[in-house]
């Protein structure tokens, strides 16, 4: 007859078969309040006080698997005297303008205002974009004493926009 040690099974010990139990249902609870945001609505957004420029801002609420934050720019008021370029495209952008003899170059994103400065005779403007999109319109339009005078727009990728005005 043989005498030997009884293997333990693991149903020997109960308490390892619950402590697993427990531990597995912890682990959903704990997936399920992070993927589901733990039911807190952070849907407000408020505006910096005190800045009078400052953009209106949404917060987009998504259940809380993270929160976007969009800022709206408008386009800034043409004044009514002088030359002026503006610029507007979503993405970086990068070119130059002014008068022949004296171009600036500038390198920006959003909607810009540049003034040209003692326009005396014909005014460019040639704007290039720095990335690839194909969506958004990169429009470059030339201002005198307030109302447009020449406009151009390019929605291929690193789209160039080049005006002259006259």
């Amino acid at each position: 007859m043989r005498h030997g040690r009884r293997r333990r099974d693991l149903g020997d010990t109960p308490w390892i078969t619950i402590a697993a139990i427990v531990g597995v249902i912890a682990v959903v609870i704990l997936a399920l309040v992070f993927f589901l945001g733990g039911g807190s609505d952070q849907s407000s957004a408020t505006s910096p006080s005190g800045s009078s420029s400052a953009a209106p801002t949404t917060k987009l609420s998504n259940q809380g698997v993270a929160s976007i934050t969009v800022k709206t720019t408008t386009a800034p008021a043409v004044p009514v005297s002088g030359v002026w370029i503006m610029v507007d495209y979503i993405g970086s952008y990068k070119g130059s303008y002014g008068m022949p003899s004296d171009l600036r170059k500038v390198e920006e994103s959003g909607i810009r205002l540049f003034e040209v400065v003692n326009a005396t005779g014909t005014v460019q403007a040639t704007f290039a974009k720095k990335d690839s999109s194909a969506r958004h319109d990169l429009s470059v339009t030339i201002y005198k004493d307030g109302k447009a005078v020449k406009v151009g727009e390019n929605s291929s990728a690193y789209g160039i926009v080049s005006i002259r005005y006259p």
